[in-house]
């Protein structure tokens, strides 16, 4: 079977960035591919504004190859968390551990990306080779591009936030909006629980906090308990388990009934 590199459109953009880079010495990229599909890339390591690894050659030892980005300072980061938190889609999408579709446009009024722009990427490789990229820097290119095909996070980390970081901001900004975003006509305030439609979560624009959470008391909280029937032999441990539901089922309501009167 034959590896394939850039399966997500975020590993696509990363190969874009070497092709654009390599366009003067495209004979090189040839052999890079090989070479990651080899598995001669070894020691890949991702840290911020620096990725590091080792390609065996056709010498005894590895070269060392290091692939240099600038870092995001804080005051971008923020605005960047900013954007990606005013989108539901884009909380969703981090969430479930991809990149948002559309995240450079979300980026483009912060005026960053996070993938490579021109003269942003500096690559170098202890080989003798005068070409940029050499065949040894393709190589990193295209296992990185299949190591961020599995780990999306790790191209924020390249641009100084890891996946916790990058989690944990999301959630501060979110829990510091106050006001929906989009005050366009036709908003009549939050939106609640029993209109949701879960598949247009993921579209949805404005902030979660626009969802009206209301609990409400279940009608009968031990029915999905009865339609399961009673284990073979076993009535008494049915009758303790109907119990054991009921009584639970009426504290978690009331729990949350108590935490929505202490919000309103």
């Amino acid at each position: 079977m034959v590896t394939r590199f850039g399966l997500t459109w975020w590993g696509k953009r990363w190969i874009g960035a070497l092709e654009a880079l390599g366009a003067v010495y495209a004979n090189r990229l040839p052999r890079g591919r090989t070479y990651a599909r080899q598995g001669r890339v070894t020691n890949l390591t991702v840290r911020p504004g620096r990725v590091t690894a080792k390609v065996q050659g056709t010498r005894a030892h590895p070269y060392r190859v290091t692939l240099t980005l600038p870092v995001f300072d804080d005051a971008t980061w923020d605005s960047i968390l900013a954007a990606l938190a005013g989108e539901v889609r884009h909380t969703a999408a981090l969430l479930d551990g991809r990149m948002p579709d559309d995240v450079d446009d979300a980026l483009q009024a912060c005026g960053v990306s996070l993938f490579p722009r021109a003269r942003e990427l500096s690559t170098s490789c202890s080989c003798p080779d005068a070409a940029n990229p050499c065949k040894h820097v393709a190589a990193v290119h295209y296992t990185l591009a299949q190591t961020f095909d599995d780990d999306p996070f790790l191209l924020p980390r390249l641009r100084g936030r890891d996946r916790d970081q990058l989690l944990a901001g999301l959630r501060a900004q979110r829990a510091g909006t106050d006001e929906p975003a989009d005050d366009s006509p036709g908003d009549s305030g939050p939106v609640a629980v029993a209109d949701l439609v879960a598949r247009e979560l993921y579209t949805a624009r404005g902030p979660l906090d626009e969802i009206d959470i209301r609990p409400r008391p279940a009608g009968d909280p031990t029915a999905t308990l009865r339609r399961l029937g009673p284990p073979p032999a076993a009535a008494g441990i049915e009758a303790e388990l109907h119990d054991l539901v009921t009584d639970a089922a009426a504290l978690a309501w009331h729990a949350l009934a108590d935490d929505a009167d202490q919000d309103d």
